[in-house]
């Protein structure tokens, strides 16, 4: 597998997301697997990463990541659409 990313980086970061989101995709089908295992595999680059470059031991390294996780979440539902939540049918209300 060869992976090239051409021409200049980009510095918007919905950008290098979109990027980041489709080369794990394509990774993804072209090893036969879900797209959605994608997610643990950026979570697993994620931890990977983070443990190579930090000097912190492993239970300070664990807490980074949740907050990071955090942060990516809200940080994805500025950026895209993630999804559409239908209200209920009795918008909440319990029938009598």
């Amino acid at each position: 597998m060869r992976v090239e990313i051409t021409g200049p980086m980009s510095t918007d970061p919905k950008e290098n997301i979109l990027t980041i989101s489709l080369i794990t995709k394509t990774i993804c089908q072209g090893a036969g697997q879900d797209p959605a295992e994608a997610v643990m595999m950026l979570l697993t680059a994620a931890a990977h990463i983070t443990m190579q470059q930090s000097k912190e031991p492993t239970d300070k390294i664990l807490m980074t990541l949740a907050g990071a996780l955090g942060a990516a979440t809200v940080a994805a539902e500025g950026f895209f659409t993630l999804r559409v939540v239908p209200k209920p049918a009795n918008d909440g209300k319990k029938k009598k």
